[in-house]
């Protein structure tokens, strides 16, 4: 009976009591900030071949990451080598059909010429020639007919012939542009810009948990770092799973600045994350994501610091509180 009766006693001195308070890691983020996503790729994962060093101040428009874009690199020199070879090779060879064709523009010409002339020849009267030079008038006038007929005909294949080999020739120079277009594309999406002046803090490796660099690989689309400029600053803290509980949004919280011992400044939870995330730098631990909106402060704050952030305990309900 007596443990019994301690116990309950027990449990009510929990129920009344505050809640103790959580300390969590974190970092000073900067709102707006640029995220650096590592490039989408055709491979997986993929390697950083170039990134700006971390706390570099970087202008808009220039490039800080740069990762592996495989074969495309060379693809593009020899893509613009074959484009410019099948002009070369199109240039001559609709050249020569021209020549074909204007000669056979000059055969159809001479020919013309003669069919004219055995028009002229077949007009005259058999009474005034012989039967057998009327005759031969006359089939000469058949032959000339016949002969223009082949060479109009053949005229009109040269110059299709020449168009079609213009068409070719174009479709062939269009379909190596393509392709190194594509290439010069994939080139050009292996390449973050700046969109704004700022400093550049490198971001961890989701897969090893180290710092992102030159030579690290990781996966397409994962953050690889930011771009800062001069914006407003918050904190993002994790937090284990156990330690969830006693965590709610709007909860008041101090916060301690490891680079400025001594300097606190007070703020409240703005957002929890719905499920945890690990974070293999930390260990084998699953954590939520907690984004903390500072208060009013003069301390000169940079991305990438690190913090300690203490929950202030709600204080205990008032017997008013909890009437129902």
């Amino acid at each position: 009976m007596r443990s019994s009766k301690t116990l309950w006693a027990a449990l009510a001195l929990a129920a009344t009591s505050p809640a103790q308070a959580v300390v969590l890691t974190g970092e000073v983020r900067a709102i707006d900030a640029q995220q650096i996503l590592t490039p989408q790729s055709n491979t997986s994962p993929v390697v950083i071949r170039y990134y700006v060093p971390e706390g570099e101040r970087v202008k808009k428009g220039e490039v800080v990451l740069r990762i592996d874009p495989g074969q495309s690199a060379s693809r593009i020199p020899e893509l613009a080598l074959q484009i410019e070879q099948a002009q070369a090779k199109d240039a001559k060879d609709v050249a020569e059909l021209q020549v074909k064709a204007v000669d056979a523009e000059m055969a159809l010409v001479d020919a013309e010429a003669e069919l004219a002339a055995a028009r002229l020849d077949a007009t005259i009267p058999p009474d005034l020639i012989s039967a057998l030079d009327y005759d031969r008038h006359q089939g000469e006038l058949d032959r000339a007919t016949r002969e223009v007929a082949l060479k109009r005909k053949d005229l009109e294949g040269a110059r299709v012939a020449v168009r079609r080999r213009m068409e070719d020739g174009q479709l062939q120079v269009r379909k190596l542009t393509m392709q190194r277009d594509y290439h010069s594309a994939l080139v050009r999406t292996a390449e973050v810009v700046a969109d704004r002046d700022g400093v550049v803090v490198h971001g961890f490796n989701p897969m090893s948990g180290g710092r992102m660099d030159e030579g690290s690989s990781t996966m397409p689309g994962s953050k690889a770092g930011e771009v800062v400029g001069s914006g407003r600053m918050n904190v993002r803290a994790w937090a284990l799973e156990p330690d969830r509980r006693g965590l709610a949004v709007g909860q008041p919280v101090d916060i301690m600045f490891d680079a400025i011992p001594g300097r606190n400044v007070t703020g409240r939870i703005d957002f929890i994350s719905g499920a945890p995330d690990r974070r293999p730098e930390w260990g084998d631990g699953r954590y939520f994501s907690i984004d903390i909106v500072l208060g009013d402060h003069s301390l000169p704050l940079m991305p990438g610091m690190s913090v300690r952030v203490r929950t202030q305990p709600a204080a205990t309900r008032t017997d008013k509180e909890k009437a129902p």
